[in-house]
């Protein structure tokens, strides 16, 4: 793709920029995900039906987003607005998310509740994937571990005070809670996105055709770059390690019989774990690209996460698990950054950055639906099987998925290998 004037923004004003949306973004999703969407499903079910109905919701809403986001993707990387390609969808993400938003908040039956659900993770996740998209598209690769880690961070750091801030709020409305993380988010990101430098597309969309999308387009070839698809297996099986801990709103309730305010106070607990999180995400970012080794960190961090979800298979402590949750935390920074970075080197195109790094994403999406679809089932397992409340059976399982992201990132040539990196396929081409 020819770029006749291609616009970059300086580098520490994109880091700065781009973290303050990632800062509001991805706490907005996960704020949601872990402990907001289940309270709210609670008024609408029952105490009682909490846990089905959440494992339907996470899961219908996983499945949709996975078959959404490519697509978005592949929209985003072809956008001719002036406004730029990243600009507009962070912009349009904003906008339609906060909506989104409002509309969780006073959905009155579980089906809006869902649909609601949908969109706030698909067009939110359009802002976090125009930010990501920028890494590659106008920074050197030299700079991807670095950067990735410095993203990797923020979001975490964002995540870490909305839940320090839900302990002393505990008890406002549910309702109310979502109104202000949407109005935050709103705010950072459009004043923040007015500052960036970024391109529309400047490529031919089918020249004799009509705008059209097909299942070649949107995937790319396995053949010709499997190392995008062991990578995207990875980043899969990390993400239900990751999303197993979704749950753990009902973990409390159950395990520990308590109310929503005591859950409140224990995310606001837990939520000083981030800080490792963001410390493990930067330093690993940065040794990765000293030492020219990613995969080493990628397979330690992935087994050591499988420990921490077995030591909460088989705790009755809190304390126990608010140390776990700091271990787990401090592997999971670490495995993202690092494993941010490998992704930004095995991208198949620049022009389909967007969608490449969507179909990468859609991994969060998907290995929550997974989790969420089997969860029900693992419980029931567990407790037949094992006695209790079903959590042993539950954790162990999801910690075998850390075992898989260890071995599927095993065939990817490392840095400075000899093998053929994405880039050289390309030149090749």
């Amino acid at each position: 793709m020819e770029n006749k004037q291609e616009q970059k923004t300086p580098l520490v004003m994109l880091v700065i920029l781009a973290s303050f949306i990632l800062f509001t973004t991805l706490p907005s999703i996960v704020l949601v995900n872990a402990g907001l969407i289940q309270f709210k499903i609670v008024e609408l079910v029952g105490p009682q039906n909490v846990t089905a109905m959440y494992s339907l919701a996470a899961g219908i809403s996983g499945v949709a987003v996975v078959i959404m986001n490519p697509f978005g993707g592949f929209l985003a990387d072809r956008t001719k607005a002036k406004f730029g390609r990243r600009r507009t969808w962070i912009v349009l993400g904003t906008v339609l998310g906060g909506l989104s938003m409002l509309l969780i908040a006073h959905a009155p039956s579980l089906p809006v509740l869902i649909i609601a659900y949908i969109l706030m993770q698909f067009f939110y996740g359009m802002v976090f994937l125009s930010c990501y998209a920028m890494v590659p598209e106008q920074i050197e690769p030299e700079k991807f571990g670095k950067v990735s880690g410095i993203f990797g961070a923020v979001g975490p750091l964002g995540i870490m005070v909305g839940f320090m801030l839900e302990g002393p709020f505990a008890n406002v409305p549910v309702e109310q809670k979502i109104i202000v993380i949407a109005g935050i988010q709103f705010i950072v990101s459009i004043l923040s996105v007015l500052l960036l430098k970024d391109n529309p597309y400047e490529g031919k969309t089918n020249e004799n055709k009509k705008f059209a999308i097909n299942i070649k387009k949107i995937y790319p070839s396995v053949k010709k770059y499997p190392n995008f698809t062991w990578a995207l297996f990875t980043k899969l099986f990390m993400s239900m390690a990751n999303s197993s801990l979704n749950i753990m709103s009902i973990f409390y309730l159950t395990r520990f019989h308590m109310n929503q305010a005591g859950v409140m106070q224990m995310n606001s607990r837990t939520s000083l774990a981030i800080v490792l999180l963001m410390i493990a995400g930067v330093v690993g970012g940065f040794l990765s690209d000293k030492i020219r080794k990613q995969k080493i960190f990628v397979i330690g961090s992935s087994l050591f996460s499988g420990i921490c979800l077995i030591g909460f298979a088989f705790t009755n402590s809190l304390d126990f698990v608010v140390i776990a949750t700091f271990a787990f935390n401090f592997s999971y920074g670490l495995f993202g950054a690092v494993d941010n970075a490998l992704v930004n080197r095995v991208l198949p195109s620049k022009e389909d950055t967007g969608k490449d790094i969507a179909i990468i994403n859609t991994t969060t999406q998907l290995g929550s639906a997974i989790v969420s679809f089997a969860t029900p089932t693992l419980l029931a397992i567990g407790v037949s099987t094992i006695g209790g409340d079903g959590y042993q059976m539950y954790f162990i399982a999801v910690a075998i998925t850390t075992v898989l992201a260890a071995l599927t990132v095993l065939p990817i040539p490392e840095l400075g290998a000899k093998e053929v990196s994405a880039e050289k396929e390309i030149a090749a081409e």
